[in-house]
């Protein structure tokens, strides 16, 4: 991870714009998400942290995680049963998870923007739509 002021100087503006106040936690989360690129758990961004020497509980890194998320600086992703994913929000898309290795692959929005489909819902106001495909991927389906 990159130093702690090296850190802090990429991310607080950041932060700031989100309404967020800048703290240590919030700032080595996005560093480490932006370091490590993809899509993480909660419990594997906790464990990666804890052998960088930046270990911090459980909970916090929850928080931290659900902060970002309400503030649109990480984007959480539904990847069917099991632990939600996480990635640093850059632009807004989808998802291809295959059922053969469990790789999930960003898809790009075709409008560019959230909420990108637009549910008939009565009287409910739609701000985010993710929607999940699911198949073989290409490294699956060449060895089958």
């Amino acid at each position: 991870m990159a130093s702690g002021l090296e850190a802090e100087a990429r991310w607080s503006d950041r932060l700031r714009e989100a309404g967020l106040r800048v703290t240590r936690p919030r700032i080595t989360v996005l560093d480490l998400l932006a370091q490590l690129g993809g899509h993480h758990t909660a419990e594997g961004l906790n464990a990666t942290l804890s052998t960088e020497g930046a270990s911090m509980t459980r909970g916090t890194v929850y928080n931290v995680l659900d902060d970002l998320v309400r503030a649109g600086l990480v984007m959480q992703a539904d990847r069917g049963p099991g632990t939600a994913v996480y990635e640093l929000a850059r632009t807004w898309h989808h998802h291809f998870v295959c059922r053969e290795c469990g790789v999930m692959i960003d898809v790009e929005c075709e409008v560019g923007e959230k909420p990108c489909v637009h549910g008939d819902v009565p009287g409910a106001v739609v701000d985010e739509a993710q929607i999940i495909l699911r198949g073989t991927c290409a490294s699956c389906a060449a060895t089958q």
